[in-house]
């Protein structure tokens, strides 16, 4: 309990925008910063300096194909065969994970440092970036909404799709914008640094970097989900709950209700779900665990001075 206070008065006293920032966090090398999980059981994991792995059948191993991708990989997600790559410092790639070949994507000026990462219901992808705002895939090019964006939303850490409208979350607070309309962001009531952000049942969760999480449902104001406190990492569905993780706690949200969850690890990164329900677990020390229930958990694997390895139990 005494670390949990120590560490949540320290993240109140950063500023909002370095909170928000890998340079005033520890960045090692092999924090795993997302995991994305194909129908075929495939475990791709995104590193924060030790570049992209995947685990199937035959074990983990390293990929990269003609220098790609970037070592710091910040956020995948999978599109059917697709595999999207945003990494800081090499722009967003896209995967053919049947070929294992990368698409040719023209990257934009500005748009090589990236967080955000998503699809909307009619099928564009839009990259939120570190210093020059958001970006959408037009044919095979990355095409920024606004050139030279405004500060208050050049740094998007997450985006989200909800009421016919964008939500960003940035390094400001949360944003919203017409879906199909002019690119005029307006601010969204909650003037906290934004993680991530997660729509469930109606509701739009987001992750702040420095007070747990906050819920908005219809009109309403966001609300900060009692229970929940300091940097929060990642928002997953699991079995009907929205499951929270980040510095000091993993909770389990229903009804906007929080319960927390003793876990066997500190300072979850990301997680993700396979099509056997089985969770996946990432860690700021370069762990994997895997859970059944989101109550027990396995520890199976560990970055080592080797790469990644399995752990022996």
């Amino acid at each position: 309990m005494l670390r949990k206070l120590l560490l949540l008065l320290l993240a109140m006293s950063l500023p909002l925008l370095a909170s928000a920032g890998e340079a005033k966090l520890p960045a090692y090398a092999s924090t795993i910063r997302s995991l994305a999980v194909e129908g075929n059981g495939r475990l791709w994991v995104a590193t924060f300096g030790k570049g992209l792995w995947q685990i199937d059948a035959a074990g983990p191993r390293r990929f990269e194909k003609d220098g790609q991708p970037f070592p710091m990989v910040n956020n995948l997600m999978l599109n059917g065969e697709k595999l999207y790559i945003a990494t800081a410092g090499g722009g967003c790639l896209r995967l053919d994970t049947e070929s294992l070949d990368f698409e040719p994507l023209q990257q934009a000026t500005g748009f090589e440092k990236l967080h955000a990462l998503t699809q909307t219901s009619d099928g564009r992808v839009f990259i939120g970036s570190v210093g020059s705002g958001t970006a959408f895939l037009d044919a095979d090019a990355w095409r920024p909404m606004k050139v030279d964006e405004s500060s208050q939303l050049a740094w998007v850490n997450s985006i989200a799709e909800w009421q016919n409208q964008l939500w960003l979350g940035t390094a400001t607070g949360l944003y919203r914008n017409v879906a199909s309309g002019t690119w005029r962001p307006q601010a969204a009531e909650l003037r906290r640094a934004v993680n991530c952000l997660l729509l469930h049942e109606g509701i739009l969760y987001a992750g702040s970097t420095d007070r747990g999480v906050f819920a908005i449902e219809g009109d309403g104001y966001p609300r900060q989900i009692s229970g929940t406190i300091g940097p929060v990492h990642f928002l997953q569905v699991y079995d009907g709950a929205v499951l929270a993780g980040g510095d000091l706690g993993f909770w389990s949200i229903k009804n906007v209700d929080a319960t927390e969850i003793s876990v066997p690890f500190d300072d979850a990164k990301c997680a993700a779900v396979d099509t056997k329900k089985i969770l996946y677990v990432g860690t700021a020390d370069g762990k994997i665990y895997k859970s059944d229930d989101a109550r027990n958990f396995i520890h199976t694997m560990s970055f080592t001075e080797n790469g990644l390895e399995e752990q022996k139990q």
